[in-house]
């Protein structure tokens, strides 16, 4: 009776044991980082937060902002000539010397793979004039992205007491660099040769983002997982005495891209904690395309135009990130006209806007715009009637009226 008790007692345990997995499926990974973030890169839904608004210093993982300014300023093609003060940058660097000839798009490929500091400032002198003049745009361009809880002095993270950031203001400042087709082509390159140049022979560059390319293993939240991950799309890690070892990651799965930024942790612990958080968030989130850039919302009545309606259709695409278990009839749409219309109206004008909502709660809005232009309408159009109609109607009175004079001529001429 006693061994019966006891096997009953051991499946009992053991049934609990499981039913306790499968609840705990969903819940947030445990992370060695002091602070972290997940956000949805389409929608900038935050998706998981470990002190995501605390100050930290990002060490290297600022060179995603110097890389945007480099890029929406600078041609790839032009050449950098290299001063004595850029060529005494400390630390991380490719040696670059005083005079040295090297193009934009060499430096960005060292700053980001090899994490040049020599690079980043060279970039930043060739974009402002200056380094605090870089900074300055730099901390401008980070408050229009939303990043309200960063400072940065310097363009390649090096350390100083008032050089910061948080991990929600880096997945903000990481999400438009993303936007850069050129950006994300350098981040996910393995390899890259500087060729030779007038100071120096060629250069390789190895990009240190183990996500996108190693065959090792690692623990993950209990779990023994390779580091190389399905999806990776980038991003860039850091690293100082003062920062710790910091990544900012980014993979794409199922129509979803997902961007973790982990700040403070270990050297195993920048993958570990960015593999724990993309897999929770493509297991647990789904992001569904609300409204697409171009899709048409039917037609809409224009007052003194040459044509009587107008199509509209949305001026961009809208994203919303759900529970995977959610069904998609959550996301609902509301169309709203900005009043009656009157022409003219150019293509692409604002005619109105759809809100977008997650159940009762408003996500989004979306302006749409007009497919094509309308120019204003002839004499008639004031009650409605369109140029095309008005015009056919002007020929069917001239007919009529050239008809009736022909009747008229040959009833005089028959009296």
């Amino acid at each position: 009776m006693k061994k019966i008790f006891l096997v009953l007692l051991i499946i009992l345990i053991i049934s609990n044991s499981m039913v306790i997995s499968l609840a705990e499926t969903d819940k947030a990974p445990a992370l060695s980082a002091e602070t972290a973030v997940l956000m949805n890169a389409s929608t900038g839904e935050v998706l998981y937060n470990k002190h995501m608004n605390q100050k930290m210093y990002p060490a290297s993982t600022t060179k995603i902002m110097t890389a945007l300014l480099v890029l929406e300023n600078l041609d790839l093609s032009k050449t950098v000539t290299i001063d004595r003060e850029t060529a005494l940058t400390g630390e991380c660097q490719i040696y670059l010397s005083e005079g040295e000839k090297v193009t934009v798009e060499q430096l960005l490929y060292a700053m980001l793979l090899k994490s040049a500091n020599d690079a980043a400032v060279a970039l930043a002198k060739e974009v402002a004039g200056s380094v605090p003049k870089f900074a300055d745009m730099m901390n401008a361009r980070a408050k229009e992205l939303g990043a309200k809880n960063t400072n940065f002095v310097t363009p390649n993270g090096l350390h100083d007491d008032n050089h910061y950031t948080t991990a929600y203001d880096l997945a903000m400042i990481t999400r438009e660099a993303m936007k850069n087709k050129e950006f994300r082509k350098i981040i996910t390159t393995l390899r890259y040769t500087i060729p030779e140049t007038n100071k120096s022979n060629i250069r390789e560059l190895k990009n240190p983002n183990k996500l996108l390319y190693s065959k090792s293993k690692l623990l993950v939240n209990g779990t023994i997982k390779s580091i190389k991950y399905d999806g990776a799309t980038g991003v860039k890690n850091g690293y100082t005495n003062e920062a710790g070892r910091c990544l900012v990651a980014s993979a794409k799965r199922g129509g979803i891209e997902l961007i973790s930024v982990v700040l403070n942790t270990t050297a195993d612990g920048k993958f570990a904690d960015s593999i724990a958080l993309l897999d929770y968030g493509f297991d647990n989130y789904k992001s569904i395309a609300a409204v697409k850039k171009g899709e048409s919302f039917g037609k809409i009545k224009v007052s003194k135009g040459a044509v009587r309606n107008v199509e509209f259709v949305a001026d961009k695409s809208s994203y919303v990130t759900t529970s995977a278990k959610n069904s998609d009839s959550e996301i609902n749409t509301k169309l709203v006209v900005d009043g009656r219309l009157q022409a003219p109206l150019a293509k692409g004008q604002k005619v109105g806007r759809i809100e977008i909502y997650k159940g009762d709660k408003l996500v989004d809005k979306v302006d749409v715009v007009t497919a094509a232009q309308v120019d204003k309408g002839g004499i008639l159009s004031g009650i409605g009637v369109p140029d095309k109609i008005s015009h056919a109607l002007g020929i069917a009175v001239l007919i009529l009226i050239f008809l009736s004079a022909i009747l008229l001529f040959r009833h005089k001429r028959a009296v």
